[in-house]
């Protein structure tokens, strides 16, 4: 799968419906710094985890391809790691079954890593989970799923 097959396939998806995705975002599950994080402060975007900002549409367009200047060419593969941006890809082009991704979404949200055991926990009410646990669970039950159905879209 290459990034203009990725971008043909979510270019108009800026609008659509991700409340699975907001749902886990609003627990507390968005990366904290580094990568679109950074991108999105340095970029005066509003970064509140509680409001699920910046979206993930914002994630990947402004964020992944265009400021890092990635080609159309460039394969998006498995590299890709971040489970929220993973997650929302799969939910607005309903490549996972909605009971699937809501069963994850409830196992992710119910399982934090407790505050006072978290050496990076700067805001004591934010939920911290163990991203490379989550972001693993969710790009297996998510990847391949997203690679078939972009390739799929982009044949038609």
């Amino acid at each position: 799968m290459t990034v203009g097959q990725v971008m043909q396939a979510y270019k108009d998806k800026k609008h659509s419906p991700c409340p699975i995705t907001e749902k886990l975002i609003k627990a507390g599950y968005q990366q904290m710094r580094g990568g679109y994080i950074k991108t999105a402060k340095k970029n005066n975007e509003v970064v509140d985890y509680k409001q699920a900002l910046p979206t993930q549409y914002w994630h990947l367009f402004e964020s992944y391809f265009k400021a890092n200047k990635i080609t159309e060419n460039t394969l998006f593969t498995k590299r890709i790691v971040c489970g929220e941006l993973i997650f929302w890809m799969a939910e607005v082009l309903n490549c996972v079954d909605k009971a699937e991704l809501e069963a994850l979404c409830d196992e992710i949200i119910s399982n934090p890593i407790p505050n006072k055991t978290c050496k990076r926990a700067p805001n004591k009410d934010r939920h911290f989970y163990s991203r490379r646990k989550w972001n693993k669970a969710i790009q297996d039950l998510c990847f391949d799923k997203i690679v078939e159905k972009v390739e799929n879209i982009c044949v038609e």
